[in-house]
């Protein structure tokens, strides 16, 4: 028996953005995210992994041969504006890992990652995040300068460091400064959820 082809309306995927999370790839496929994870990480959708990080990257060339490969039309994607953002400011490879874990089996959260000062300051400006984790002593970083330019972005932030050990005064200073807690790592997964506002979670 011949295989059935279905004319399957896939259409042009926006040019200028060239590479998805899986997030976004579920919302412009109408698959789950743990869908798009597993088809990743199988080899049926072709991409990539964040250096330094266990996050995925999707190209849209691999997306657009991805769809037409399934017979999979493209959804009316509105969630972007909507997904929850969140930015990991941090070059600490297990603090990574287990943010990355977290995040990337929830639906509806897009996930950044910083390893460095100006990366931090350049996704924080093209991302405008939700929540921005950031470890306190990462090089190069100053930690006034960064709350005060969060300060400055369109919405308010959750702002969460991460520390081994706190000056007294310098979590006052903080604090003042707009940042909501304060962390030490190493994380544990339940640490990184008790963080996120639970209507994510339910």
């Amino acid at each position: 028996m011949g295989t059935i082809a279905f004319d399957v309306d896939v259409k042009p995927i926006e040019q200028a953005k060239k590479v998805y999370t899986t997030g976004e790839v579920a919302a412009l496929t109408g698959l789950s995210q743990q869908t798009v994870i597993r088809c990743f990480d199988s080899g049926r959708i072709g991409g990539f992994r964040v250096p330094g990080s266990t996050s995925r990257r999707i190209p849209h060339h691999e997306l657009e041969t991805f769809m037409r490969d399934h017979q999979i039309p493209m959804q009316d994607d509105q969630s972007d504006a909507s997904r929850y953002r969140v930015l990991l400011i941090d070059d600490e490879q297990q603090t990574v890992d287990v943010i990355s874990q977290v995040l990337e089996a929830m639906q509806g959260i897009g996930l950044e990652v910083a390893s460095t000062a100006w990366e931090a300051g350049l996704l924080a400006a093209t991302t405008n995040p939700d929540m921005v984790i950031v470890n306190a002593r990462l090089q190069d970083l100053n930690m006034e300068q960064v709350c005060r330019s969060l300060q400055e972005l369109s919405k308010p932030v959750q702002v969460t460091v991460l520390a081994r050990r706190f000056r007294g005064e310098e979590k006052d200073l903080l604090r003042q400064l707009g940042v909501d807690s304060f962390l030490r790592p190493p994380l544990v997964e339940e640490q990184v959820i008790d963080l996120l506002p639970s209507s994510l979670i339910m």
